[in-house]
C-alpha cells in the first residue's frame, strides 16, 4: 500500500498509553513522514501549543484528561490552537455532545470503539484539507465557494421560502446523479418521497427562524436513478445574498442502517436460539484468561445463571472436577492457534450440578480481518449421554447372556457329539455307523458355525471362507480313515448374511462328507478343489474331487437319502441353482445364488 509522504507534525493529547500506541500504529500505516508529539495532560498541551516553534498540522484530543475534560477542555485547547484542526477522540458516544463539539470548532468527532487506521487517516487528511480551505474563505467569497464545492460529502443550499436549490457541490452531483444544472432547476421536494413532502415542509416551517444553531435529522432522498437512500443531515440557516437559505451537509447512511437492521436481526436469532451462545474475548484483557462478554437467553436458562453473574467472568467458572482435562487442553491449544475446535464434556450449573455439553468454539474476525472474539455455540447432550450409557449397560448384559448361551449350546452339542461317538464304538452295523458319522459331522458343522458366530461379535455377517476351512478340518478329522486327501482352495474373502451362511455351510458339509465317504473307496490318496468367488452380486461355489465319479443312474433330484434331501431343501431356501455331475476324472458339485441380506432364522432345518 502506498503511503502518504507529506510531512506532518501532529500533537496527540492522550493520557492512556495503550490508546496512544494504537494511534501511533494506525498513523504509521498511512503516513511515511509523520512526527508525533505526545502529552498526557491539558496543561502540557496548552504549554506546547503556546510555546512551540514548530507548528502542528493537527491535534488529536482525548476528552477525558486528568486535569480537564469535556466542553471546558475543548474550549481551553481551541483558545490556543489558532487555526490548527482539532480532532476529538473519545470513548463516549453522546450524540448531542458530538454536535456541541462541532459547534465549538472541532474538526471531527471520532469514537474510539469505531476507530480504524483508515478512518483516522481520512479524518486527519480531511480535517487538514478543510482547515486549509477554511483559512482561505476568511479572505474571499471564492474561497468559501471552493470549500462548499470541495467538501467530500454532499452539500446543498436551498431557499427556505421556495425550496429552490441555490447551489450544490461536486459530491452532491456525484452521489445523486443529477447534473448541477438539473439540480438548480429543481426544488428540495423533488428529491423527497411523495409521502414525506408534507412532513418536510412542516419541519422547515417550524425551524424557519432558527438562527445560529445546527439542525440535525435523518431523512429519505431519491436519487436520479430512483434509488431511495437514507441520509443524515446537518443544516444551518444563513443569509445568501439577501435571501434566507439553508445549507445542508448530507451523509448517506443507507448501508449503515441496513447493517444495523441485519445486526439486530442476527442478535434476535442468537438471543432466541435454542442452543446456548457465548462470546469470549479474543485476546485476554487480564492474566486470568478470556472473559465472557455476551450470553444469550438459552445459556442463562440452561446453566441457571443470570447474565450479570457471568459477564466479565472467565469461561472456566463452568468447569469442575468432572470436566475432561484433555478437552480443556484442546480448547487452550485451539485458541492459541486461532483454530475452531469441538468440545464434549461436562459443564457445571450455578447450583453445582453438571450436564453434558457438545460445543463448538469458533474464532471471529473484525472488519480488518483481525481475530477479535470467540463464539461458543453449545447444546445439552445429557439425555443422549444417558441413553448411550443405558445402551452400553444393555450391551454388557447381552454380552454376558450371549456368553452363557454360547457355553451352554457348545457344551450341549459336545455332549450329543460325545454320546454319538460312544454309540459309534458300540455299533457293528456299517449302515448305522455311517449314519452316526453323518450326524456327528452335521452337529460339528452347527458347532463350528456357532463358534465362529460367537467369535465374530456380530449376528449380521460371517466370513464364509473361514467356515469352509473349518468344516473341511472337522470332516477330515472324523472321516479321513488314514487316507491322504489333499484339499486346495481358490477363493475370495466373502462375507455372507447369517441366514445365507448357515444353509450354505450345511450344503458344503453334506457334499464334503459324501466325498470322504464315497469318492475314494479303494484309493489311499485323493484331491479336492474348492472354488469360491463373488461376481455381480452372485456367489459361485464349486467342489471338485478326482474320485470314482457318480453312478450312471445317479439323479440329484431323487431325495431318497437324508443328505440329498437336505441339499435340495437348503438350495431352495437359498434360491440357489445346484448341479452335481461326473467328469472324466471325478465329480463336480456347483452352487450359485444371489447374495442377499436375508431376514429370518438361519435355516429352516434348524
Amino acid at each position: 500500500m502506498l503511503k502518504d509522504n507529506r510531512k506532518l507534525h501532529i500533537l496527540v493529547v492522550e493520557d492512556n498509553i495503550g490508546d496512544y500506541v494504537l494511534v501511533e500504529e494506525y498513523l504509521s500505516e498511512h503516513f511515511s513522514n509523520c512526527l508525533l508529539t505526545h502529552v498526557n495532560t491539558a496543561k502540557k498541551a496548552i504549554d506546547r501549543l503556546s510555546n512551540s516553534d514548530d507548528p502542528f498540522d493537527a491535534i488529536l484530543l482525548d476528552l477525558t484528561l486528568p486535569d480537564s475534560n469535556g466542553e471546558s477542555l475543548i474550549r481551553e485547547i481551541m483558545s490556543v490552537s489558532s487555526s490548527i484542526p482539532v480532532i476529538v477522540l473519545t470513548g463516549y458516544s453522546d450524540l448531542s455532545f458530538s454536535v456541541k463539539s462541532l459547534t465549538l470548532g472541532v474538526s471531527d468527532y471520532l469514537l474510539k470503539d469505531d476507530l480504524t487506521s483508515f478512518l483516522l487517516y481520512k479524518s486527519i487528511t480531511y480535517s487538514i484539507e478543510r482547515n486549509i480551505y477554511a483559512e482561505k474563505i476568511k479572505d474571499s467569497e471564492k474561497n468559501y465557494r471552493d470549500l462548499f464545492e470541495l467538501t467530500p460529502e454532499p452539500m446543498m443550499l436551498f431557499d427556505l421560502e421556495t425550496y429552490q436549490f441555490l447551489n450544490v457541490n461536486i459530491a452532491a452531483v456525484t452521489n445523486y446523479g443529477y447534473s448541477k444544472e438539473e439540480f438548480l432547476s429543481m426544488k428540495l421536494m423533488d428529491i423527497k418521497p411523495e409521502n414525506e413532502i408534507e412532513g418536510a415542509k412542516k419541519i422547515i416551517r417550524d425551524t424557519f427562524d432558527a438562527i445560529n444553531i445546527t439542525l440535525e435529522g435523518e431523512h429519505r432522498h431519491i436519487k436520479k436513478n430512483g434509488e431511495v437512500i437514507i441520509v443524515e443531515i446537518h443544516a444551518s440557516t444563513i443569509d445568501y445574498y439577501g435571501r434566507k437559505a439553508r445549507v445542508c451537509l448530507v451523509r448517506d447512511v443507507t448501508e449503515k442502517r441496513k447493517e444495523e437492521v441485519r445486526l439486530k436481526l442476527l442478535e434476535s436469532v442468537i438471543t432466541n436460539s435454542a442452543e446456548f451462545v457465548l462470546i469470549l474475548e479474543g485476546v485476554a484483557a487480564a492474566s486470568d484468561g478470556k472473559k465472557i462478554v455476551y450470553t444469550n437467553k438459552a445459556f442463562t436458562q440452561l446453566m441457571g445463571y443470570e447474565a450479570i453473574d457471568v459477564l466479565g467472568k472467565h469461561f472456566n467458572i463452568l468447569f469442575g472436577e468432572e470436566t475432561d482435562v484433555e478437552e480443556i487442553e484442546k480448547i487452550k491449544i485451539s485458541m492459541h492457534k486461532w483454530q475452531p475446535c469441538e468440545f464434549e464434556s461436562v459443564l457445571y450449573r450455578n447450583n453445582g450440578t453438571y450436564l453434558w455439553i457438545d460445543a463448538s468454539f469458533v474464532p471471529v474476525s473484525n472488519a480488518n480481518g483481525e481475530h477479535s472474539h470467540w463464539v461458543v455455540i453449545g447444546r445439552d447432550i445429557s439425555d443422549t449421554k444417558s441413553y448411550e450409557e443405558e445402551l452400553k449397560e444393555s450391551l454388557r448384559e447381552k454380552e454376558v447372556l450371549l456368553s452363557e448361551i454360547h457355553h451352554r449350546v457348545k457344551n450341549n452339542l459336545a455332549v450329543v457329539s460325545g454320546m454319538m461317538h460312544l454309540q459309534l464304538h458300540m455299533e457293528h452295523d456299517d449302515k448305522v455307523i455311517y449314519k452316526l458319522y453323518d450326524s456327528i459331522t452335521r452337529i460339528q458343522t452347527m458347532a463350528t458355525i456357532h463358534e465362529l458366530l460367537y467369535q465374530s461379535g456380530t449376528f449380521s455377517k460371517l466370513k464364509f471362507s473361514e467356515i469352509i476351512h473349518q468344516l473341511i478340518d472337522n470332516v477330515k478329522t472324523t472321516l479321513s480313515s488314514g487316507k491322504d486327501i489333499k484339499v486346495t482352495f481358490d477363493e475370495q474373502s466373502i462375507e455372507l448374511n447369517i441366514n445365507q451362511a448357515i444353509p450354505c455351510s450345511l450344503i458344503v458339509n453334506e457334499v464334503i462328507t459324501n466325498i470322504y465317504k464315497h469318492a475314494f473307496p479303494n484309493l489311499d490318496t485323493g484331491e479336492i478343489n474348492i472354488i469360491l468367488n463373488e461376481s455381480e452380486g452372485k456367489i459361485y461355489l464349486s467342489i471338485k474331487d478326482n474320485g470314482i465319479g457318480l453312478p450312471d443312474d445317479f439323479n440329484i433330484s431323487d431325495t431318497d437319502t437324508l443328505g440329498k434331501n437336505l441339499i435340495s431343501i437348503l438350495s431352495q431356501q437359498l434360491g440357489a441353482k445346484s448341479r452335481l455331475y461326473s467328469v472324466d476324472n471325478g465329480t463336480i458339485f456347483e452352487l450359485e445364488f444371489a447374495k442377499k441380506n436375508m431376514k429370518g432364522s438361519g435355516s429352516s432345518i434348524i
